[in-house]
């Protein structure tokens, strides 16, 4: 044993640097673990054979895909290199994918090697230093040793070769010993590094340093460039300080989602908004997921001078908008590619990406085939940028292919769960039992009537629910969550692999579980007839709903049924049904609606949306029908506790942990979008007020039509889409006042009632587990920072899984219509623009647009005959699909009645 003192200089608060010193204790003993070694003693269940390799970061990143599909195994990687791409493994898709390699394929025999603590890979580059040790120790082997070494750095070649250390580059390597297909995921060969002159709007990038000197005097500005789904010559930034949007008229390869930095162009070519006869009240546009507010924005502050502040004043009066060209990426987006290939030109399955040139030896192997491919680089010579073969994802059709191109492309995992994972789960795995020293730790709830109410077909059952009277009319009623945290213990493989992928991703035809099944659909799910770990949160109220007293805790729960939503339904309107447990459904209701009273009363909204749900042929498994959501009160039964449980929950734990709790926080909606709304209604002739959530609520419950049902739903799906997104927030960065839940009316809001499939919620029981003294908090949460980036990464993935769900939901309606000719329905207008009309179907909640002449902001005529807004019409439809966005086509058919 020795010790050494490493120091290194770091950047404190003030941008001061420092020298960090640290003692670090150095082993020689650090074993080799290759089988057979008479020197070592073996600590891992992993034996190394020959072929050894030793790969060098660039390596593991540029060709992670390579490796994974190759006969590479074997491979000793060392700690500081897990150590540099776990740092990085938030930002980049890369790093990700080396560190889930590294975690997960047990095959390959990957070997961590303690490189920090060993006496052997000190003062000098640790892989070389560990190479010529690994030389050294063929000695202890009953083998020859056969140790290969995968670098592109010319430096480490020769210094390998006077090591007498065989290292080849991964081109050489591929097209010695690998298959030749291989080859294909090498990417771009010398053919295509030419020199070439630069190509239509294309120019030299100003240099990076010289950029970010010339943002922050203000000559440049930079922003995440924004290109539209349907003309991708169309892309804009906007640059937050100035609250200023810049539309790109000189792209110079870039690609959507890129970091760039913009100069303006001269002001005699901008152009002056013109206006609308009306908005529409769109649904939220897509980012790629690198928005995030602090992990993320890596911007830079601009001086503002008075020349700035004369532009914008000027801009804002004469209300134009100001044209830029891309001098610079200062950031690549770094993200896969799903699509299909046309001849040597990849076609990527999102619009807003243009066509890559890919280099492949068998484009004809890939002509019916979704493949996944990443970028290299883009010339300035070059119309197209350049990419490789990631992964050939398979026959392009296949409705299962197709669900794995919307994952992949809205950055959900897909892959299996690791052995390290699965290692984390209870041995017994669907035989395990709940210990009798566990349950004396909890409240034993067993003889209370719980029971659960979901969708049809619900397995990851989360919550349940008991109502029982007491004296005084006063009533008991609990709210049992599964406890997920007792299996998902923190700082575990598991608990790392939840963090990573956040959330449970729904598409139309299947799931994709944020945790294995083994939990989500057994040990966790709260199923009937069966023992289960749960957190309650039980409450006493009176007959109108008012807590008098609130109590959590950790219990056994036995859930005598598991009822769907239409199931609990029947159950309350039969009269002749005076079960015990249907009485305690039908208190749970009359309760549920006093409380839904009460947030109403507060101010807080009653909002719809045009969620469809889908039939499916028994034979074909293609959709057979789809048509809007129908709710019921039970819907609404389960909803008011779970809120009332979550608003509960946010309360205690942030009381207790005023600086790093969880929360959920939705901001004011976007006045610009009710403003247009406000006058829409008040042309209608009714009154609407949006000044506060409260009046808001009393103007949509007054909107009504006579004899349509439908309308006062469509204002209220409209409503929706002037609302902001909720998001996380870890509370050290956001003030008490702010934490307020615009759209609920709460003062505090959290998510704590769905930890299988929410990992927010895992967080949140941890957190209320130790607010209680049940449990410490884990060391990591209480990191203010972390908590932060943690809560970024949870918005941007229900974000990605937000999207991904509407995408799956638009393929099988594409999907439902394909086949469909002549497909005619009712639709009703719900907004004019310039020369046209926006409709929807209420039956399958599409819209789309017509063309009309526009008489005035209520009036147009189509096709002859004369209509207002919000008039029902009849419209043939048929579906087209765009980059997995439904795209659609709708013809006025005159025979109105």
């Amino acid at each position: 044993m020795k010790v050494q003192l490493n120091s290194q200089p770091r950047l404190n608060k003030r941008l001061q640097v420092m020298i960090q010193a640290k003692e670090v204790y150095l082993s020689s003993d650090i074993p080799c673990q290759i089988r057979g070694c008479a020197f070592c003693t073996q600590e891992s269940e992993i034996q190394l054979e020959n072929p050894i390799f030793l790969l060098d970061n660039e390596i593991l990143e540029q060709y992670i895909d390579l490796i994974e599909q190759s006969n590479i195994n074997n491979i000793v990687i060392l700690q500081s290199q897990v150590a540099h791409f776990r740092k990085r493994q938030q930002q980049s898709q890369y790093a990700q994918q080396v560190i889930n390699l590294i975690e997960s394929n047990f095959q390959k025999k990957i070997y961590v090697y303690q490189d920090e603590f060993s006496i052997h890979t000190q003062n000098g580059n640790p892989l070389i230093l560990l190479a010529k040790w690994y030389n050294e120790h063929r000695q202890f082997l009953k083998v020859e040793l056969d140790l290969c070494l995968l670098t592109q750095n010319y430096q480490m070649h020769q210094q390998s070769k006077n090591l007498n250390i065989k290292c080849f580059t991964i081109q050489d390597y591929v097209k010695l010993y690998e298959n030749n297909d291989l080859l294909d995921f090498l990417g771009m060969d010398e053919e295509y590094e030419q020199d070439q002159q630069a190509i239509n709007n294309q120019f030299p990038y100003i240099q990076v340093e010289e950029c970010v000197q010339q943002i922050k005097q203000g000559l440049l500005f930079e922003g995440r460039i924004s290109i539209d789904r349907n003309n991708i010559k169309q892309a804009r930034i906007f640059v937050k300080q100035f609250q200023l949007e810049i539309k790109i008229n000189q792209q110079n390869r870039v690609l959507h989602g890129d970091r760039v930095a913009v100069e303006l162009l001269p002001e005699d070519q901008w152009e002056q908004q013109q206006k609308q006869i009306q908005i529409t009240f769109d649904e939220e546009d897509e980012d790629d997921g690198n928005n995030n507010t602090h992990t993320n924005d890596t911007s830079h502050e601009i001086m503002s001078t008075n020349h700035l502040q004369s532009l914008f004043r000027k801009v804002q009066a004469q209300n134009l908008i100001p044209y830029g060209k891309v001098v610079c990426v200062l950031q690549r987006t770094e993200r896969h590619f799903c699509g299909h290939v046309e001849n040597n030109i990849f076609v990527p399955a999102d619009g807003r990406y243009p066509n890559f040139i890919l280099k492949h030896s068998k484009y004809d192997t890939l002509q019916d085939k979704k493949i996944q491919v990443q970028f290299v680089d883009w010339p300035i010579w070059s119309d197209k940028p350049l990419c490789k073969l990631k992964k050939v994802l398979g026959k392009a059709g296949d409705m299962y292919i197709e669900g794995n191109v919307i994952l992949l492309e809205h950055q959900v995992e897909i892959r299996e769960f690791s052995h390290q994972v699965l290692a984390c789960l209870p041995i017994e795995g669907d035989k395990y039992k709940i210990s009798e020293q566990e349950i004396k730790r909890r409240m034993d709830l067993r003889d209370i009537l719980v029971c659960s109410i979901d969708p049809v077909g619900c397995k990851d059952i989360d919550d349940t629910l008991h109502c029982r009277r007491l004296e005084n009319n006063l009533y008991e009623v609990g709210v049992h969550i599964a406890d997920v945290s007792h299996f998902v213990r923190p700082d575990t493989a598991i608990d790392k692999e939840a963090a990573h992928r956040c959330t449970t991703v729904y598409l139309v035809d299947r799931r994709t579980d944020m945790l294995p099944k083994l939990l989500t659909e057994n040990l966790c799910s709260l199923v009937s007839n069966v023992d289960r770990l749960a957190f309650s949160v039980i409450w006493i109220m009176d007959d109108q709903a008012n807590i008098k007293d609130v109590k959590f805790g950790k219990s056994v729960i036995r859930s005598i049924a598991s009822l769907h939503y239409q199931q609990a339904q029947e159950m309350i309107d039969n009269p002749n049904d005076n079960s015990q447990l249907t009485q305690s459904i039908r208190l749970l209701n009359m309760l549920a609606k006093k409380l839904k009273q009460l947030r109403l009363d507060q101010g807080a909204l009653s909002l719809a949306s045009n969620q469809v749900k889908f039939s499916f042929d028994d034979e074909t498994h293609n959709p057979s029908d789809v048509r809007m959501y129908q709710l019921y009160d039970t819907n609404s039964l389960v909803e008011e506790f779970m809120l009332l449980a979550n608003c509960s929950v946010a309360s205690q734990i942030l009381q207790r942990f005023p600086s790093i709790s969880v929360l959920r926080r939705h901001q004011e909606p976007k006045m610009k979008q009710l403003k247009e709304l406000q006058i829409l209604m008040n042309d209608l002739g009714y009154q609407f007020s949006y000044d506060t959530s409260k009046l808001l609520s009393e103007s949509l419950n007054q909107i009504q039509r006579p004899n349509d049902t439908f309308f006062n739903k469509l204002i209220r799906m409209i409503t929706t889409r002037c609302m902001n997104e909720a998001l996380y927030v870890c509370t050290a960065d956001v003030d008490y006042p702010e934490l307020y839940h615009y759209g609920l009316a709460a003062e505090l809001y959290t998510h704590f009632t769905s930890p299988i499939r929410r990992y927010a919620d895992v967080l949140v029981h941890r957190l209320l587990a130790a607010s209680i003294d049940l449990e410490s908090l884990p060391p990591s949460m209480s990191n203010k920072i972390r908590m932060t980036r943690i809560c970024d990464k949870l918005n941007m993935r229900h974000r990605m899984a937000r999207f991904a769900s509407r995408a799956s939901s638009d393929y099988h309606t594409y999907l439902f219509f394909k086949n469909r000719t002549q497909q005619i329905d009712q639709a009703i207008i719900t907004g004019i623009l310039a020369d046209k009309v926006t409709v929807m179907i209420p039956r399958y909640g599409l819209e789309g647009t017509i063309e009309a002449q526009i008489i005035d902001r209520m009036n147009i005529i189509i096709q002859g005959i004369r209509h207002r807004i919000f008039d029902y019409i009849q419209v043939e439809v048929s579906v087209e699909l765009h980059s997995f966005h439904k795209k659609i086509h709708m013809k006025y058919m005159k025979n109105n009645k």
